[in-house]
């Protein structure tokens, strides 16, 4: 039975040692990053992000995000790039099950940090291009549709998505999931409502409403942009708050992806 020596005076007793295995050892010999995954997987805080599955490691990795660690089941191939300065764990595979759903994390986990940036929506809107296109979120709670939205921008080479602060956040674990890792592939920024709206404004943008009313028109009436636009989308029942419905300069209905489509250039 292995044992490491403490000293007696501290936290864990006056035996002078701590057992291998027992949550005592554990917390003695794991970083830092590993003890904060543990605690991010059952209830997830700002600035952290967990990372489920090698391909969202790999997409936090090239989009240059902080990443502490990756905890790697001993059995899987993967290996941490020698330039991402990451610090790779290796466990054995029933211990990754006891953290994290094995159909989600299939063998690698990793704890991410929100870039300091996210908040920063001004600044992003200011240094964009004269043509650029956003997709901007007021208001969603729904994990699924907020990973189909980040997967269409994606698609669409939206410069960014903007999504308002009273929804779900687009990095809780199930959107994150949900978006295929697409959320880790461009801009995304969390702001307050009224804000993202006066930034949107203030930086030129013609805002297009994706709203399921019978006053707003058919894609196909859509006319040709090619300054600064931006899809508005609805809430998950296809409806626009008043704030916003004001705000638009137009109001169109359909499928998100097939008014993108007519968006982009």
């Amino acid at each position: 039975m292995d044992r490491i020596p403490v000293s007696h005076h501290s936290s864990f007793g006056n035996s002078g040692f701590v057992i291998r295995g027992t949550a005592r050892y554990r917390r003695l010999v794991e970083p830092d990053w590993l003890t904060t995954l543990r605690s991010q997987i059952d209830n997830r805080n700002d600035p952290w992000v967990v990372l489920e599955g090698q391909a969202s490691v790999e997409a936090a990795i090239a989009g240059w995000w902080e990443v502490p660690g990756v905890v790697v089941a001993e059995d899987h191939p993967w290996e941490a790039p020698v330039w991402s300065g990451l610090e790779l764990l290796r466990k054995g595979r029933r211990e990754l099950d006891e953290l994290a759903d094995p159909n989600t994390h299939e063998g690698v986990l990793g704890l991410a940090k929100l870039p300091n940036e996210t908040g920063d929506v001004a600044a992003f809107l200011k240094g964009l291009e004269a043509e650029a296109l956003l997709v901007v979120c007021p208001r969603l709670d729904d994990s699924s549709i907020i990973g189909e939205v980040v997967r269409g921008a994606e698609a669409f080479d939206a410069a960014g998505v903007i999504f308002g602060a009273e929804g779900m956040s687009p990095f809780e674990p199930d959107a994150v999931r949900a978006s295929g890792s697409a959320v880790f592939k461009l801009p995304v920024r969390i702001a307050d409502g009224g804000m993202v709206l006066r930034c949107l404004l203030a930086a030129g943008f013609q805002l297009i409403g994706l709203d399921e009313s019978e006053d707003a028109i058919e894609v196909g009436s859509l006319p040709p942009l090619a300054s600064r636009r931006a899809l508005i989308h609805s809430d998950e029942e296809g409806q626009m708050g008043k704030f916003w419905r004001t705000a638009c300069n137009l109001r169109v209905r359909g499928h998100a992806d097939t008014v993108l489509s007519h968006m982009a250039l």
